[in-house]
């Protein structure tokens, strides 16, 4: 399992996936087995573990090279 602090940190912007739409988040909080992310057209807690990794990505990811 991956340590989860050495993947995200607290502030970090992420892109989150609920149904197949992508959604902008903020982590607010990390821990070794999973994150907290307050998606605000979600819900301020939404939680992520090592299974859920496929669901939230760095935000840096999606933006566009010009």
């Amino acid at each position: 399992m991956s340590d989860l602090t050495h993947l995200f940190k607290v502030g970090q912007k992420v892109v989150c996936l609920f149904d197949g739409e992508q959604y902008d988040g903020t982590v607010t909080e990390t821990n070794t087995a999973h994150i907290i992310v307050n998606v605000p057209d979600i819900s301020e807690h939404c939680y992520f573990d090592n299974d859920m990794l496929d669901l939230v990505y760095p935000a840096y990811n999606f933006t566009m090279m010009q």
